[in-house]
């Protein structure tokens, strides 16, 4: 089951699905009153602020199921019920959810913290122009040494072959 989660969300440990993207509400309204085609096992995402019971994550569960019986007969697993496999699949979920859901807040926080300007967009390369801007700071040492700056200034003006 661990692997089939791996293969399926593209994740190599649990805090690697802190960064799933759960699907649009739109798309979870239009399945579960029967406009829209559904989870798809190519591109699975749990809607992780329900449980494992909704039309939507229940249908990527029977997807879930359907790929590990597929696996078990084509590696010769023994065999099990349909309900024991059921069961470790939503345990699997509800631990992956919680893993998730403890990270939103710290998640959330950055996002406000950064704000608009510190969010990434689609015209990153156009706006990331960098303009080199000098500053003159006046050193503390030079400050006492303005008068004798100012002689050898008035002095090359009078006398060029000096320097």
């Amino acid at each position: 089951v661990r692997r089939l989660f791996k293969d399926a969300f593209n994740i190599s440990q649990d805090d690697d699905f802190i960064a799933h993207e759960a699907p649009s509400q739109e798309d979870i309204y239009a399945y579960e009153h029967e406009d829209g085609p559904g989870p798809d096992l190519k591109n699975l995402a749990f809607d992780l602020k329900n449980g494992s019971k909704t039309p939507w994550n229940s249908k990527i569960i029977d997807l879930l199921l359907g790929e590990l019986w597929r696996r078990g007969n084509t590696e010769g697993w023994p065999s099990r019920s349909e309900a024991y496999f059921r069961e470790i699949i939503q345990d699997r979920y509800r631990r992956l959810r919680t893993v998730w859901k403890a990270a939103q807040p710290k998640i959330t926080g950055k996002v406000k913290t950064l704000g608009d300007c510190g969010m990434s967009s689609e015209e990153s390369d156009l706006e990331n122009d960098i303009e080199t801007v000098l500053r003159v700071k006046n050193m503390a040492w030079r400050r006492a040494i303005e008068r004798e700056l100012d002689i050898v200034d008035r002095q090359r003006l009078a006398d060029d072959d000096i320097f």
